[in-house]
């Protein structure tokens, strides 16, 4: 009976041993359309954004849209299923692959979720992909204007 306690003590102990051992890898990506390297790549001040996961999925309503002049970025309002309000930004460099929605629809976006520390407010920053809209790749002189403000940033 002492040898079937202690065997059943050791197997037990050897379970608990494996199960605070073991950490699971990382799960796969929310989406595919998630991006490897630096999710804040080519956003401009990126000091003002603290990124909360690296890649997440949202889906809601699209409120405004509004093409911003000083950095090329397209603000997308959203009413997340939820009912808060997320901000998504479009950067020029993504502009030829990801589109821009139009107001009133119901959207997906995938891409960094972050918060906006100096608006207080969370975004998806940059976009990697939006469900629908149309493609509006940015002109050669928004390109050159980031291009610019990531420089004088660095």
């Amino acid at each position: 009976m002492r040898r079937l306690e202690l065997g059943l003590t050791l197997a037990l102990a050897g379970l608990v041993a494996a199960l605070l051992l073991y950490r699971p890898g990382p799960g796969a990506p929310p989406s595919p359309w998630c991006r490897g390297g630096p999710p804040l790549a080519g956003v401009y001040h990126v000091d003002r954004l603290r990124v909360r996961r690296r890649c997440d999925v949202a889906a809601g309503v699209v409120t405004s849209v509004k093409f911003e002049a000083f950095d090329g970025d397209v603000h997308v309002d959203l009413r997340e299923n939820g009912g808060g309000k997320l901000v998504v930004e479009i950067i020029p460099q993504d502009r030829s692959s990801v589109a821009v929605p139009v107001t009133g629809t119901r959207v997906t976006v995938v891409g960094p979720r972050v918060d906006d520390l100096a608006h207080g407010w969370p975004e998806i920053h940059p976009a990697w992909w939006i469900s629908s809209g149309s493609i509006i790749p940015a002109t050669p002189r928004e390109l050159a204007r980031v291009n610019a403000l990531l420089r004088d940033t660095q």
